[in-house]
């Protein structure tokens, strides 16, 4: 944002005049340079302005030059901004005066009407300065023609007739410099506040511009035919940071999303569902929204894994309440239903009872591991993030595993592509996921434990910049028609399970703003991988 402001501040000149009054002062000059060339082309080719130079003619030629050089010298001096601009407008016009009243002079005075001239200056006088440096040159354009027509009436070139032309003249110069003041000043209030109102426009419409950009709410729009017309980093980095700035079509970018734009449009009030994308990156809950004056669409992109962490602590939260209640209500005459089947068991029984107290023994025992896993992930928060480098905790992981469940060395394989790899996880809610995933690859192998083989690998996505973890196992795999299900709560294919085990470990990686998605590879068994925010870029 400071940077945006800084560049507002460039933008606004210090004098917001400054770069406007230069270029009239340039024409203003340029017209001098093009009345004195008019003047000696017209001296020595024109007959029709004979008058010019008739009471002197070699001053008059020599007045001429010295207004063409002034000309080109203020020419230059206006180009390079010095001096001042207030003392180029005083000597300008100053010279301007005393040059143009000789040229009158030299052409038989108030007679050759050489002195209507210098309204110009007069007028530009009142246009470039203040009210008061304004009469100030007016009144040196009258006393100029009037000192000139005394000049001539003592040189017997004159009458004193004219005396009444210079009056004339010179109300004609006061009234002009009045006039020319009150529009100038006018106008230079009107350009204040129109620079003003820029500033406030353009700084306005950077903090806009500053705002879209940091939304957390992807915000793209896009035209009737398609294409990204604006797009915010948000939205970039939701699509995997794909730049959305040289106006692709939204169907080459997404073509999911495009299908919901196109279905929106003839369906306005249909409610849209998460879309799924590949490789790690988030679901998108696409929002779409009419723009009256372009006819343009605003599509708002929000991560679904943040919504459903948001419904999910609603569930949870309601779901504590619940298990608190029945907890104790539950266990209780479960308790005591496990006691009086050990009692049993400890009867004489036939091999058929036997059986039954091992059914009822084995149920209370599941049923007590379903209220266990509710209560546990009810009491589920946030997790406290802490940067974890990836192979050492996994040297160290493996080692407990393969000791706490009787494994041999070579079950676990390790695998890395990248040594130097930090995420940000909470270290003990990332044990607890790692045993239940290395757990369900022995539970659910249909093979000796002898004969389980656990490959772990990670590294980093660089096209997602994303560390991810893979827990990898040699079993039978999970069909195509029960993958969408294995993480719903309560399904399983172990009637032994709860159905709880996977639910539970992807509500903890979301906890950790990861995800836990299943890789269906066929040329292994299951493939569990999640995704963590990284600790710094590599």
């Amino acid at each position: 944002m400071s940077t945006n402001i800084s560049k507002l501040v460039s933008f606004i000149p210090a004098d917001p005049g400054t770069h406007l009054t230069w270029k009239p002062l340039h024409q203003l000059n340029f017209y001098r340079l093009v009345l004195a060339t008019g003047f000696l082309a017209a001296f020595y080719t024109g007959e029709w302005m004979n008058f010019l130079g008739s009471q002197n003619t070699e001053h008059f030629l020599a007045t001429a030059l010295t207004l063409l050089m002034s000309s080109l010298i203020f020419i230059f001096m206006g180009y390079r901004h010095t001096p001042s601009f207030e003392t180029q407008v005083i000597f300008t016009n100053a010279s301007d005066i005393v040059l143009i009243t000789l040229l009158s002079h030299y052409s038989g005075g108030l007679s050759s009407s050489l002195s209507i001239l210098l309204i110009i200056n007069v007028t530009a006088t009142g246009t470039f300065l203040r009210d008061r440096d304004s009469f100030l040159f007016a009144a040196m354009a009258v006393i100029a023609i009037l000192s000139e027509q005394s000049f001539s009436l003592s040189q017997g070139v004159s009458t004193a007739s004219e005396y009444s032309r210079a009056g004339l003249l010179g109300l004609v110069f006061f009234g002009t410099s009045f006039l020319a003041s009150i529009l100038a000043k006018r106008a230079r209030e009107s350009e204040k506040l129109a620079v003003e109102r820029e500033a406030d426009i353009v700084n306005l419409e950077i903090l806009n511009e500053d705002i879209i950009q940091n939304m957390r709410t992807g915000i793209i729009v896009v035209d009737n035919d398609g294409h990204i017309r604006m797009a915010n980093s948000s939205a970039e980095a939701l699509l995997g940071n794909i730049p959305l700035h040289q106006s692709p079509l939204l169907e080459t970018i997404l073509p999911a999303l495009d299908s919901r734009f196109l279905e929106w449009q003839e369906q306005p009030n249909m409610h849209h569902k998460a879309i799924p994308q590949a490789h790690g990156l988030p679901d998108i809950q696409p929002g779409f929204r009419k723009l009256q004056r372009t006819g343009d669409t605003l599509i708002f992109l929000e991560d679904a894994t943040q919504l459903n962490q948001r419904f999910q602590q609603i569930k949870l939260a309601s779901l504590g309440r619940l298990t608190a209640s029945i907890a104790h209500e539950i266990r209780n005459p479960l308790s005591a239903i496990n006691h009086a089947a050990q009692l049993l068991q400890e009867s004489e029984l036939d091999l058929a009872d036997t059986k039954l107290t091992d059914i009822i023994t084995a149920q209370v025992q599941r049923l007590d591991k379903v209220v266990e896993n509710v209560l546990e992930l009810s009491r589920s928060k946030k997790g406290n993030t802490e940067t974890i480098e990836l192979n050492n905790w996994l040297q160290h992981f493996c080692d407990e595993f393969l000791q706490s469940n009787s494994l041999q060395p070579e079950q676990i394989n390790l695998e890395t592509i990248n040594n130097e790899i930090n995420v940000l996880f909470d270290s003990s809610h990332l044990n607890q996921i790692m045993c239940n995933l290395c757990t369900n690859a022995i539970n659910h192998s249909e093979q000796a434990i002898e004969n389980v083989i656990i490959t772990i690998r990670y590294g980093y996505d660089e096209s997602h910049e994303q560390p991810y973890l893979d827990v990898v196992d040699n079993g039978p795999g999970i069909t195509e028609k029960i993958i969408p299900l294995i993480f719903d709560p309560f399904y399983t294919t172990n009637p032994k399970g709860t159905g709880l085990g996977l639910y539970i470990t992807k509500e903890i990686i979301e906890s950790n703003r990861g995800r836990l998605r299943y890789i269906n590879d066929k040329k292994s068994g299951s493939c569990f991988r999640m995704h963590f925010l990284s600790a710094h870029q590599p």
